[in-house]
C-alpha cells in the first residue's frame, strides 16, 4: 500500500534501505516521516478552518482525542508492515546494537502518529490568539469590568443582605463587591505581568455611583458595544437598564422584588470568551504541560514495547499476556471490593498488583536458568514484567507515602489546636500568635513533601535508564525462548 501511493523517490529510498540498512527498512521510518508530514499538514489545516465560537469553552482537548483516535487507526497500516518482517523468529543474524536501533526507530514512528493532533491544537490556538491584539482585549476587559456595575442584572456584584423578617433580599448599587468581573481568575491579580490590567481592588475603589441618567446610558451602551464586538448580543434595552440603575441608586437599599433584574446570560458568555482569549494569548497549551508530556511518553513507550514484544513471542502467548493484563486488575478489584472494607479496598488492590509484579520477577529468574526447555506460563509472566517494570517503582513510592509513615504524610497542622496558637492584643487589635510547633510542623511538612518528590523523580527515571541498558538482554531472553522447545 505504501509503495502505491508514495512518490517515486521514496520507493527508491526504500530499495536502498532494504539493501544496506535492513533494520531501518523494517521500521518503515522513511514512509512514516513522509506520510506523517502530510498528516501534520492536514491537522494544521483542520485547525485553521474549524470555526471559532468564543462563547463556548475551547474544545482543543476533544479534538486532540478525536484526531488521536484517527491517527491510531491509520497507524495499523504501518504496524502491519512492521510486524510481518521478523528476523528474530527466523533466528537471523542478531547484533548487540540492533535492538537499540529497532526500539528507537519504532519509538519515533509511534511518536509521529501519537502527536498527529498537536498541529491542530497549535494552529487552532494561534487563530484564537490573533483575533484581537493584547492591548485590545486588556482594554476591553477593563472597560467591561468598570461598566458592569451600571448594568443591573443581578445583585451579587453589590452589597446585599437577606431580611429574614420580610423574607426578601435587598441590595445597594452604591457599594460594589467587584468580585464577579470578566478577568479570568488566574490573571485576576497578575498586574505585575500585565500592568495595564485593572485589579479588583482598583475597580472597587474607583467605582462612583452616578445620578445622571445620560452618563449611565453611555456606559451601558459602551458595555453592549464591546459584547457585540466579540459576537455576543445582550438582550438589553439601554434606556430601560439606565432607568433601573438610577432608581436603584436613588433608593439605596432596594428589594429584588421591587426592581426586575432581567437576565445576565451575556455576562457568562463574555467571561467564557475572555477566558478563551486570555488562555490562547497568555496561557500555556496543555500539550506542553509537564504532566501531559510524561503521560504521552508513557503511552508511546508502552505501545512501542508491546509491538516489540509481539515480534519476540508467539501470537498465542502474546494474546494470553494481553488477556491477563486486562482481566487480572478487574478480578483484583472485584475481590478487594467483596472481601475488604471500602477503606481498605484500594490498599488491597495495590497489593494484588505488587504480587503480580513479584511473581513476574521470580519467573524471570527461573526462565533465565532454563537451558533445555521452557513453559509458556513463564513466558507470559516475563512479558508482564517488562510491561510493568517502568511503572512499579513509582507505584511503590506512592504506596509508601499513602499507607505508611516513611514519608511522614500524616503531618498536617491543626489550626484550631490551642496548643500551637493563641490570641494576643497588639495595639488594640486581636492577632493570632503561633508558637514554635506551628513553624516546625510547616517545615517538616515541606521537607517530607520534597523528599517524596525527589524519590518519585528517581523512581521515574531510574527504571527507564535500566530498561534501556538491559534492552539487548530482554531480546536475548525472548529469542532463546523462541528457540527452546516448549514444555506443555
Amino acid at each position: 500500500m505504501f509503495k502505491k501511493i508514495a512518490p517515486g523517490f521514496l520507493n527508491r529510498i526504500d530499495t536502498y534501505l532494504l539493501t544496506n540498512y535492513p533494520i531501518v527498512w523494517i521500521s518503515k521510518i522513511h514512509y512514516v516521516v513522509w506520510f506523517g508530514l502530510l498528516l501534520y499538514l492536514i491537522s494544521t489545516l483542520i485547525g485553521c478552518f474549524v470555526p471559532i465560537d468564543l462563547t463556548s469553552r475551547a474544545d482543543s482537548g476533544l479534538w486532540f482525542l478525536l484526531l488521536s483516535v484517527l491517527s491510531f487507526i491509520l497507524s495499523w497500516f504501518w504496524g502491519y508492515r512492521y510486524l510481518i518482517f521478523n528476523k528474530e523468529k527466523n533466528f537471523g543474524n542478531l547484533k548487540f546494537g540492533d535492538e537499540y536501533k529497532n526500539f528507537f526507530l519504532v519509538f519515533l514512528c509511534v511518536t509521529i502518529f501519537a502527536w498527529f493532533a498537536s498541529p491542530f491544537v497549535i494552529s487552532y490556538n494561534a487563530k484564537i490568539a490573533h483575533m484581537f491584539t493584547d492591548d485590545e482585549i486588556i482594554q476591553d476587559v477593563n472597560t467591561l469590568n468598570e461598566t458592569e456595575p451600571y448594568v443591573v442584572t443581578n445583585y451579587y456584584s453589590y452589597e446585599n443582605s437577606y431580611d429574614t423578617t420580610k423574607k426578601q433580599t435587598f441590595f445597594n448599587v452604591n457599594k460594589i463587591y467587584a468580585y464577579n468581573n470578566y478577568t479570568p481568575y488566574q490573571y485576576l491579580n497578575d498586574t505585575l505581568i500585565f500592568p495595564k490590567l485593572v485589579s479588583s481592588f482598583r475597580i472597587r475603589t474607583n467605582y462612583k455611583p452616578i445620578a445622571d441618567i445620560s452618563i449611565v446610558r453611555v456606559k451601558i451602551a459602551r458595555h453592549v458595544s464591546i459584547c457585540e464586538k466579540y459576537g455576543i448580543h445582550p438582550n438589553l434595552d439601554i434606556d430601560e437598564m439606565a432607568a433601573k440603575y438610577i432608581k436603584a441608586q436613588k433608593t439605596g437599599w432596594i428589594s429584588i422584588d421591587e426592581l426586575s433584574l432581567g437576565n445576565d446570560y451575556h455576562k457568562e458568555e463574555m467571561r467564557t470568551a475572555f477566558n478563551n482569549l486570555f488562555e490562547a494569548k497568555f496561557g500555556k497549551l496543555f500539550i506542553w504541560d509537564k504532566d501531559f508530556l510524561w503521560g504521552m511518553f508513557y503511552a508511546i513507550f508502552s505501545l512501542t514495547l508491546m509491538l516489540i514484544l509481539f515480534k519476540l513471542n508467539s501470537w498465542q502467548q502474546y494474546l494470553m499476556t494481553a488477556i491477563t493484563m486486562a482481566l487480572y486488575p478487574l478480578l483484583a478489584f472485584i475481590i478487594s471490593q467483596i472481601f475488604f472494607r471500602s477503606s481498605n479496598s484500594e490498599h488491597c488492590f495495590q497489593w494484588f498488583v505488587f504480587l503480580l509484579f513479584v511473581t513476574s520477577i521470580v519467573s524471570l529468574f527461573i526462565t533465565g536458568t532454563q537451558q533445555r526447555s521452557f513453559k509458556p506460563f513463564f513466558n507470559i509472566l516475563n512479558q508482564i514484567f517488562f510491561l510493568l517494570v517502568v511503572y512499579m517503582p513509582m507505584m511503590i513510592v506512592y504506596y509508601l507515602r499513602r499507607y505508611t509513615s516513611v514519608f511522614h504524610d500524616f503531618y498536617s497542622y491543626n489550626y484550631s489546636s490551642p496548643a500551637v496558637q493563641s490570641v494576643a492584643n497588639i495595639n488594640g487589635q486581636q492577632v493570632t500568635v503561633y508558637d514554635y510547633r506551628y513553624y516546625l510542623d510547616q517545615y517538616l511538612y515541606t521537607y517530607w513533601q520534597e523528599e517524596y518528590d525527589l524519590w518519585f523523580t528517581i523512581c521515574k527515571w531510574t527504571p527507564i535508564i535500566l530498561f534501556f541498558i538491559c534492552l539487548p538482554f530482554m531480546k536475548k531472553l525472548f529469542v532463546k525462548q523462541l528457540a527452546l522447545p516448549r514444555r506443555t
